[in-house]
């Protein structure tokens, strides 16, 4: 992942290292036909001091598409996306969390390609037998999220400008 938050430079090389770290949790789903996923939830860690930890969540609900504008599930105008982004920034001297969802007129622009990533079988053989392992298959993502997120607060609103490209797989 790489990219900005506000002026904040961010760049974690790390987050495809494992499904599951210290930095990034996701996960893809499939529906009952097949393996390929349709969804995608992913939970990263963008900033960790030792004063604050700014977190981001996105769920994309159909990954067969390619783009989407996500706006808050919260947003009182008409506007429903069933993709969700949100950014929560927890102060840990005062023990806070406050969260930023993107707004009307001011949704997240995301674009993605999911895709799937094969690992090639091979054979092996030992004295007079021979003994396949077959290949293996698991998916990936790679995108960009592109806009703002306000502040839930409204007596002290602020905005986190998000400009992010990612891989997972």
């Amino acid at each position: 992942m790489k990219g900005k938050l506000n002026s904040t430079s961010i760049y974690q090389n790390s987050v495809n290292a494992e499904i599951l770290s210290d930095i990034s949790n996701y996960d893809f789903k499939s529906n009952n036909q097949t393996d390929i996923p349709v969804e995608l939830d992913w939970e990263a860690c963008l900033i960790n001091s030792k004063d604050t930890t700014v977190t981001l969540f996105l769920h994309i609900d159909d990954l067969f598409r390619t783009n989407g504008v996500i706006y808050s599930p919260n947003e009182k105008d008409v506007i429903k996306t069933k993709n969700t982004c949100y950014i929560t920034v927890t102060d840990k001297n005062k023990k806070t969390t406050r969260i930023y969802h993107p707004t009307h007129p001011f949704p997240i622009s995301a674009m993605w390609q999911s895709f799937m990533v094969y690992d090639d079988g091979k054979s092996e053989r030992l004295k007079n037998l021979t003994i396949n392992y077959l290949g293996r298959r698991w998916p990936g993502i790679s995108g960009e999220l592109q806009g703002y997120l306000t502040n839930d607060d409204t007596s002290t609103p602020d905005v986190i400008k998000v400009d992010l490209s990612f891989i997972l797989y």
